[in-house]
C-alpha cells in the first residue's frame, strides 16, 4: 500500500455544481414522516418510555442502511452537532424539520414561549449520582469537588424553535451558498494544522482532487479547484484524520476485512455536515455508489460508523476557533 491515503474514487466533480441529492420519496409519504411523533403517546412509567425509544432508535439505525435515510441523518447532524448519536437520532425521528430545540426552560429564559399544545421531543438524559464509599460517605476528587457518576438513563423534553414564541432569535444560516462563506476555507487549514499536518497546493499526479499522506504529515489539496470544491475537500481530508482512518491504514483495503468503504463514506459525510454547518452547499453522492465495498451495511456497522462521525464533528468544532459554524 502506498503510504498516501488517496481517493481516485473522489465523489465531487470538478464543476463546481453543489447540489443535494433529491428525495424521491411521494410528497405525502414525506409529510407524514415529518408530523408522526412515536413517542408523542403517553406512557405509565418513565421506564417504559425509555424501552420505546431504544426500540426506536434500533428501528432507526436500521433504516441508515437506505442512502436517502443516511443523508437525512447527516442533515439532522449538522443542526445538532453537539448531541448525542443516539439523541439525534431520536429528533431527527420524532420531528425531521427541527432546526433548533432547547428545554422548557431554556426557551423561557431567551424570552420565547412553548405554545399551548405542542407535543414535546423525548431525548434521552443521563441518570447522575453522587458517588459514595462503603460507609455511605461522599467521594471527591483531588479538588474535593464530589465525583459523580452515571448510572442509567431517563426521558428528557426538549422543543424545537417552530413549537415556540416570542422574542426573535440571532440568524442562522436559512440558505446555503455555493461559494464558501469568508474564513471557512482558513477555519479548515487551521483544523488540519491543529492535528499536525500542512496543506499543500499542488497538483496530485493523478485524477484524485486531494489526498491525506501520514508518512509527511501532509494534505495535499489540487490548486485549481473551485472554491467551494477546495473547502469540501479539504473537509474530506480533514475527515479522514479527525475519524481516526490514518491509525488504521491496514484495513484501508475492499479486500476481507477492509473498511475502505466504510472510511470513504465516513470522511465524505464528514465533510457534507461540516459544510451545511457553515453554510456551504455540497452535494453527497449516494454511500451505495461511492466506493465499492461499503457492502457491509449492519446496525451495529452503521451504529459505529455514525458514533465516529459525531464524536469526530463535535470535536472538531470544539477545539477549533470556527468563524462561520452556528453554535
Amino acid at each position: 500500500m502506498s503510504t498516501s491515503f488517496v481517493e481516485a474514487d473522489h465523489p465531487r466533480a470538478r464543476s463546481g455544481e453543489f447540489v443535494d441529492k433529491a428525495n424521491s420519496a411521494p410528497v405525502d409519504t414525506l409529510a407524514a414522516v415529518s408530523t408522526a411523533n412515536p413517542l408523542a403517546r403517553r406512557f405509565d412509567t418513565v421506564e417504559e418510555k425509555v424501552e420505546a425509544m431504544r426500540a426506536e432508535l434500533e428501528a432507526g439505525v436500521d433504516a441508515l442502511a437506505e442512502d436517502e435515510n443516511w443523508q437525512r441523518h447527516l442533515q439532522v447532524m449538522s443542526k445538532f452537532h453537539r448531541y448525542s448519536f443516539n439523541n439525534q437520532m431520536l429528533i431527527g425521528i420524532q420531528c425531521p424539520e427541527a432546526t433548533r430545540v432547547a428545554g422548557f426552560k431554556v426557551w423561557k429564559s431567551l424570552g420565547r414561549n412553548v405554545m399551548k399544545g405542542q407535543k414535546a421531543i423525548a431525548i434521552l438524559a443521563p441518570k447522575v449520582v453522587t458517588k459514595k464509599d462503603p460507609d455511605g460517605l461522599i467521594e471527591t476528587d483531588e479538588a474535593g469537588r464530589p465525583i459523580k457518576r452515571v448510572v442509567g438513563f431517563t426521558s428528557a423534553s426538549v422543543f424545537d424553535v417552530s413549537q415556540t414564541e416570542g422574542e426573535d432569535l440571532p440568524k442562522v444560516y436559512e440558505e446555503l451558498s455555493e461559494e464558501p462563506p469568508e474564513g471557512f476555507i482558513a477555519d479548515l487549514e487551521a483544523a488540519i494544522a491543529a492535528t499536525g499536518y500542512t496543506v499543500e497546493y499542488r497538483k496530485t499526479g493523478d485524477s484524485s482532487l486531494g489526498f491525506t499522506s501520514p508518512s509527511s504529515k501532509t494534505v495535499v489539496v489540487d490548486p485549481d479547484l473551485s472554491p467551494g470544491t477546495r473547502a469540501t475537500t479539504l473537509a474530506h481530508e480533514l475527515g479522514h484524520i479527525r475519524c481516526g482512518h490514518l491509525e488504521r491504514l491496514d484495513e484501508y483495503h475492499t479486500g476481507h476485512a477492509g473498511h475502505r468503504g466504510a472510511m470513504e463514506v465516513e470522511a465524505e459525510s464528514f465533510s457534507y455536515v461540516l459544510s451545511r454547518m457553515n453554510g456551504l452547499a455540497t452535494n453527497l453522492k449516494p454511500a451505495s455508489e461511492y466506493v465499492a465495498g461499503w457492502s457491509t451495511r449492519e446496525p451495529e456497522a452503521l451504529r459505529e460508523s455514525g458514533e465516529t462521525l459525531q464524536k469526530a464533528i463535535k470535536a472538531t468544532v470544539g477545539e477549533s476557533g470556527w468563524s462561520n459554524v452556528v453554535e
